[in-house]
């Protein structure tokens, strides 16, 4: 489902794959990863994204006041160990370009360096969209409170591998019913119809 939503964005998304190095892979999961272009694939261990001690949470440190959203980007880039990905949505870039499309997968495994609440990650997502760079996050775990601070939050249910094609998105949080919108809230349907209905618009 994120990569349908990110490519239907951007041709060419670029996929952030957070990943446990004693973990399994799920197979579906990686059928994906798989079909990523080189270029476009990173792999972080969230143990190699803890920030100097003397800088405390990275959340707080990437979201001070009175810095602009190339330095946070900038300074997120340096903490993650990930300057290729920086300049990838950096250079060049301004509000005005070309959406680019970014997934953020497993990212409740970073959950111990930002903040839960509320408006925790809101600057974080306001800091790409000043770069027209769109952020797909993708979750295994319940939702915590700074799910409100996205646009859309869909839940999928049921397992996408089943024969009969019984998986459903549910948009848990999106446009108002009066309100035009890419998902409205409360809408649901079928995984496959709402696969096609991504890559067909």
């Amino acid at each position: 489902m994120a990569w349908a939503l990110a490519s239907r964005i951007d041709p060419t998304p670029l996929w952030l794959q957070v990943e446990l190095p004693t973990g399994g892979k799920d197979t579906e999961e990686y059928e994906v990863v798989n079909r990523v272009p080189t270029g476009g694939l990173f792999f972080v261990n969230p143990a190699d994204l803890a920030p100097p001690a003397e800088l405390g949470n990275a959340a707080t440190w990437f979201l001070r006041d009175g810095v602009d959203a190339g330095e946070r980007l900038s300074n997120l880039a340096d903490v993650v160990r990930l300057p290729l990905l920086a300049q990838r949505l950096l250079e060049g870039r301004s509000v005005y370009s070309s959406t680019k499309a970014l997934v953020i997968a497993n990212s409740d495994r970073l959950q111990p360096m930002y903040p839960t609440e509320e408006g925790g990650i809101r600057p974080f997502i306001e800091a790409f969209h000043e770069f027209a760079t769109t952020v797909i996050f993708t979750i295994t775990t319940p939702p915590m409170a700074n799910a409100r601070d996205v646009d859309y939050l869909l839940h999928l249910e049921g397992k996408t591998s089943n024969p009969g094609g019984a998986a459903r998105v549910v948009v848990q949080s999106g446009a108002p019913t009066s309100v035009p919108g890419l998902f409205e809230a409360g809408s649901e349907s079928p995984f496959l119809a709402f696969l096609d209905e991504i890559r067909k618009s």
